[in-house]
């Protein structure tokens, strides 16, 4: 892999302007020199690039690392089938080491991995990486969309690959499949491997670009007051000196006048009348043409804005937006992940008996008051020893901490729960009470309502004597 070598050590700033294509254009004066004389991307070299939209709008930036920060802290287990067909994880091999340190790059973490190759599927609708060996160990090195080509035949088949240099250049190229190789792409129409949404929504990004650019030159331009200064006719000016002087006066109270928000003392004569239809801030819904931006955005990406916070949830909602967000959301995107990594990375490090899945119940565990409440109602007795318990609070353990105690109301078999003393499991069997327990229970009741009665009767004859 000497060419991916070479490849990560070419300049930041010469990667980022290779995104462009090679078609010679002129410079734009917005872009930003470098020491090195390069230039870093302006919003002209990025138009028509996914990674743009990315790097320059806040809703498609917020949104896509929404996604990515949940997917990627989720943890990425390796399991294997047993002969019963129960899943065990595994925690050593091959594909669990790889999960736990897909990249050999110094700071490249498993999080960091999994979020680049999602960065790469929400924005070019495809990823690519390379398994390779290091240290005798299985790698990945994960391929920017800029940096390869897919080759393919006419009924949209994906036959190949090609890596290609800095300047466009094939350098390296893969006839698929090859063990090599792991890819995943989306839309495939012919010899188009990949459309990202992000192409989508360029266009009504563009017109929301526009109209903010509007929106900033009304208020740049704009009438800073809602009125005028009324002279009668009858008061002409003493000179072209005085009606100077006032007029610089009055700009003295506007934008960068250095007097802004006062106003100066008006002459004999003269009023200060209001202006009808003047503009105001209020009427181009800045604001609210913002939210349906960031709304739009977000209904591209399948992704609830109350989930994000583009639009007020309420208590009454937010949990259930929660459940969605996982159950129905992003569970397509940890699928997708998930079947792609499955499809032959494991029968390329040799464990194809193996599987990586994504352990979603992480987050969706609740409280840890909820956790511990389904826990001990699930398995109907405690499930946390004494010393366990006291771990958690740094305390020292105890003698005889180790040993899970059962309240002696709780039997196997019986009720569901030891919070439930016995009431579910008397309802579920409607256990009747006999004759004999009835009989003694109203002779009990009725010894309490005579002691009760003979209480009170005495209590009200030693009141009435005390107030005699």
């Amino acid at each position: 892999m000497g060419f991916l070598d070479r490849l990560l050590r070419n300049n930041a700033a010469t990667v980022g302007m290779k995104m462009a294509e090679t078609v010679e254009h002129p410079m734009p004066a917005t872009s930003i020199p470098l020491v090195n004389g390069d230039c870093w991307p302006s919003d002209m070299d990025f138009y028509g690039y996914a990674s743009g939209a990315y790097c320059r709008e806040y809703a498609v930036r917020v949104v896509i690392d929404f996604i990515i920060r949940n997917i990627a802290s989720l943890p990425f287990k390796v399991y294997r089938k047993n002969a019963d067909g129960d899943a065990e994880e595994v925690s050593d091999g091959a594909l669990a080491d790889l999960m736990k340190r897909p990249s050999p790059l110094p700071g490249m973490t498993r999080y960091r991995f999994i979020s680049m190759l999602l960065r790469d599927m929400l924005l070019d609708d495809r990823w690519l990486c390379l398994l390779g060996v290091n240290g005798g160990r299985f790698t990945l090195r994960r391929i920017p969309s800029d940096c390869y080509q897919l080759a393919g035949n006419a009924f949209g088949e994906i036959t190949g690959v090609n890596l290609l240099t800095m300047d466009s250049q094939q350098a390296m190229h893969f006839d698929l499949p090859d063990p090599r190789v792991h890819l995943d792409v989306g839309f495939i129409s012919g010899l188009q491997f990949g459309d990202s949404v992000t192409n989508v929504l360029r266009p009504l990004l563009a017109e929301a670009k526009a109209m903010a650019s509007y929106r900033r030159s009304i208020a740049k331009n704009g009438m800073q007051a809602g009125g005028y200064v009324y002279r009668p006719k009858e008061m002409p000016w003493l000179s072209q000196e005085d009606y100077d002087e006032f007029t610089n006066a009055l700009r003295n109270f506007i934008q960068n006048g250095g007097r802004e928000g006062g106003w100066p003392v008006l002459k004999d004569g003269m009023e200060m009348r209001p202006l009808d239809n003047v503009f105001k801030p209020v009427d181009v819904n800045d604001l609210e043409a913002r939210d349906r931006i960031n709304i739009a955005v977000c209904s591209a990406f399948q992704i609830s804005p109350e989930n994000i916070g583009f639009r007020t949830g309420t208590n009454s909602n937010i949990s259930a937006y929660k459940e969605q967000l996982w159950n129905v959301e992003l569970m397509p995107y940890i699928v997708a992940l998930e079947e792609a990594l499955n499809l032959s990375l494991p029968e390329a490090v040799g464990e194809p008996d193996c599987y990586i899945k994504a352990n979603v119940d992480a987050k969706l565990r609740g409280t840890t008051y909820e956790q511990y409440q389904a826990l001990s109602t699930a398995t109907g007795r405690p499930f946390m020893t004494t010393n366990q318990a006291r771990k958690i609070l740094d305390w020292p353990r105890v003698p005889g901490g180790d040993q899970l105690i059962t309240p002696l109301n709780v039997s196997e078999g019986g009720q569901p729960s030891p919070q439930d003393g016995g009431r579910t499991q008397n309802a579920q069997e409607n256990n009747p009470v006999n004759g004999e327990d009835a009989k003694a229970m109203l002779a009990e009741f009725k010894r309490l309502y005579r002691y009760d009665a003979q209480f009170h009767s005495e209590w009200d004859a030693l009141t009435k004597e005390e107030t005699s």
